[in-house]
């Protein structure tokens, strides 16, 4: 088995067997960095479309970034001949391929803020708020010789951000890229949601390179707050079964778009009867709380021949305070049902075969900070099935701090094993595999639990790892 460890990089394999580490093999894989990407686009900028693709990939393989390597790394990476690299395509944002003896690692260059050519390092002016748009404006500074660079010169801005009233650096997401220019200001319509706090960074980048991101901005909140989630959308009944004097009804309704994380949705159930003025009038109101993730609700033990108004409502939280929709409302009479047969959900062994088996989660691996699941599985061959195309889907079910986004991911491989991307310390994710985009039920599933960042700390026993409060 090899393990590949860049600079400042561990591999936590969570598995019974002892960890063993061997000789390095060198990354396979280019990054996919918008640094470099764009730096690549400038370079073709003027090439004829024909030849575009093939000088973007020849510009990816052979780039050489600017600025000088460091003399002298960790002395026990260098011991023990660790080769995370072989070239500064191999290596995130403005970091270049070091070597130091047999060890060669993915380091930052030691004078990119003062040698010459490139684009100045960029500060932010203002943000502010403008009507229904947002303003952001940046420039390197009056004067600068670095924005005497010739050629093109594009930026790129990128934010992160976090749901809640209150500020919390801890609670920040990921670097996202938001757009790439070649302006120093940008208005941003419909780009920022309410109820979040946003940071923004911003890189100048030439055919000759890049300094890389700017410090981020002070932090920034739209005025209007999050508004109240919008009710479902198009409530649909149908009838399940009539036996013993009852009916079984199942309600199902579409997920509604929403500036905040759906937190869970209630339904509300009455039976109208006919008063003594003619007029109908509800007889108990029921209610049951059902999970976000589910949009649909089975109601047992309604009387027959009787009219039922049925209501959904979906409900969010804002820092300790949730806000509620209008009810989504539908009539529902069970005559209907009378005549009919009952109508049953098809067992599990009526759905289609399965068609994946041994679905298992064979290591966690922490990078710097950001995780990854290896998962395995095993396709069970069928004459008829000529594809080897799998869906993976992976979602948040819950996480120990709030503030996390939920993730909703799908990937299409044609391995039978995946890295389950975009993870967060002490979360637990529900994967399923499936030879269908859309499988009805899934061919497989597990779910995964991902520990804190002090176990990982723990794990390792190394220093260097720091852990958020």
């Amino acid at each position: 088995m090899t393990i590949k460890m860049p600079a400042k990089m561990l591999i936590v394999l969570l598995c019974v067997a002892p960890i063993v580490l061997s000789k390095v093999r060198r990354y396979s894989r280019l990054q996919t960095d918008p640094l470099s990407k764009t730096r690549c686009d400038l370079i073709c900028y003027d090439v004829s479309k024909d030849d575009k693709v093939q000088c973007r990939t020849r510009c990816r393989l052979q780039e050489r970034k600017p600025g000088t390597c460091p003399s002298t790394e960790h002395t026990r990476w260098s011991a023990a001949c660790i080769e995370a690299c072989n070239m500064d395509s191999q290596c995130d944002g403005t970091q270049r391929c070091c070597r130091h003896g047999c060890t060669s690692t993915c380091s930052e260059p030691v004078d990119l803020l003062t040698i010459s050519g490139l684009p100045a390092m960029q500060t932010f002016e203002e943000i502010k708020e403008k009507r229904r748009s947002v303003l952001i404006r940046w420039s390197g500074g009056v004067g600068d010789v670095a924005r005497t660079v010739p050629g093109r010169i594009w930026y790129l801005l990128e934010e992160q951000h976090h749901l809640g009233p209150k500020y919390e650096e801890a609670g920040l997401g990921e670097w996202n890229l938001l757009l790439r220019t070649n302006k120093t200001k940008v208005s941003l319509r419909n780009h920022l949601k309410p109820g979040r706090w946003y940071r923004f960074r911003v890189a100048a980048v030439s055919a000759s390179g890049t300094r890389g991101f700017s410090v981020p901005s002070a932090p920034f909140t739209p005025r209007k707050g999050p508004r109240p989630p919008p009710a479902p959308k198009k409530l649909k009944v149908q009838p399940v079964r009539t036996e013993n004097g009852s009916v079984t009804i199942r309600l199902e309704w579409k997920e509604p778009r929403s500036d905040l994380p759906i937190m869970r949705y209630k339904v509300f159930w009455s039976r109208r009867v006919r008063g003594l003025g003619r007029e109908l009038d509800s007889v108990l109101v029921n209610h049951q709380t059902v999970p976000k993730e589910q949009t649909y609700v089975e109601i047992k033990d309604l009387q027959p021949n009787s009219m039922y108004f049925l209501q959904v409502q979906t409900i969010s939280q804002f820092g300790l305070g949730k806000l509620r929709s209008e009810k989504a409302a539908i009539f529902y009479n069970t005559t209907d049902t009378k005549n009919e047969q009952p109508k049953r959900p098809e067992p599990l062994r009526k759905q289609e075969n399965k068609k994946i088996r041994n679905l298992k989660l064979n290591k966690i691996i922490w990078v710097d900070h950001k995780l990854r699941a290896k998962i395995s599985w095993e396709p069970i061959s069928n004459k008829n099935d000529k594809t080897r195309r799998f869906f993976v889907h992976w979602k948040t079910i819950k996480c120990q701090r709030p503030q996390k986004q939920d993730k909703d991911l799908l990937a299409i491989t044609e391995e039978t094993t995946f890295d389950i991307y975009e993870l967060d310390y002490n979360c637990s994710y529900l994967v399923s595999v499936n030879k269908a985009r859309n499988a009805k039920i899934d061919n497989s599933d597990i779910v995964i639990t991902v520990p804190d960042c002090e176990y990982f700390k723990r794990k390792v026993n190394n220093t260097f790892i720091r852990c958020s409060p």
